[in-house]
């Protein structure tokens, strides 16, 4: 009677200590699909994720850039600018220098006008680690490698101010897609397209500047509609006399 029972009794403790084929099976369905719904779940977070920073570019890019540019105008300076004295026989008229540039200029999608000033916005001298109270700044577009439709947006700091305000400092590229700026300055009786290649204009500033940025923040949707994937944002600033 002992011999009979022990038999079934080694057979079950085998069976406790080992999965049959059919468990094992089972066990890898389960985790396939377990690792199928994660992945579904983690494609749709990217993808819900990536419309968003779409969404977010589309809707702040224009805003931002704006901002930045009405921050450094409205901070613009001049110095005063002695009138240029005589110039001795036989010798050129000196020039004075501008502080304040505006050129009209086109690029292969539109306006590229271009902007060169002094401002008097806190920038940071990494030379001498201080931060300076004055700066150049100048903003122009350069064309875009990847899309010769559109151009990129440039910045140009320099905390040292000369008499070559439109020149030297460090460029950042602030926006890629950019297809017009254009600038326009008004003096209290007109609006201009150009300020600052007069001796009247060298000494202020204009009243107002008029920012027309249009942006095309959709590549697939200018694909399909050139049109309607451009964004027209539009901003006037008084800078501070």
């Amino acid at each position: 009677m002992k011999r009979r029972s022990a038999g079934p009794g080694r057979r079950s403790a085998k069976r406790e200590g080992g999965f049959t084929l059919l468990e094992v099976m089972l066990t890898i369905t389960i985790t396939a699909v377990m690792i199928g719904i994660l992945y579904g779940v983690l494609i749709a977070t990217l993808q819900a994720r990536e419309k968003i920073e779409k969404a977010a570019e589309t809707d702040e890019a224009g805003p931002v850039v704006l901002k930045l540019l009405a921050d450094d105008l409205a901070a613009a300076f001049v110095p005063p600018v002695p009138d240029a004295p005589p110039p001795a026989e036989g010798e050129p008229a000196a020039v004075n220098p501008s502080y304040f540039v505006g050129k009209d200029a086109s690029g292969s999608a539109g306006d590229a006008d271009t902007l060169d000033f002094i401002s008097s916005r806190d920038v940071w001298d990494p030379a001498n680690q201080r931060v300076a109270d004055f700066a150049e700044v100048g903003y122009f577009l350069r064309p875009n490698p990847d899309d010769t439709t559109l151009s990129i947006l440039v910045r140009r700091e320099d905390p040292y101010v000369d008499d070559k305000p439109a020149s030297g400092g460090t460029l950042q590229e602030m926006y890629n897609r950019v297809k017009t700026l254009k600038l326009q300055y008004f003096d209290g009786k007109d609006w201009l397209d150009k300020w600052g290649d007069v001796d009247a204009q060298k000494k202020t500033l204009p009243q107002i500047v008029k920012i027309t940025l249009i942006i095309v923040p959709d590549a697939e949707l200018a694909k399909k509609d050139p049109q309607g994937a451009e964004k027209t944002y539009i901003l006037e600033v008084a800078p501070v006399h």
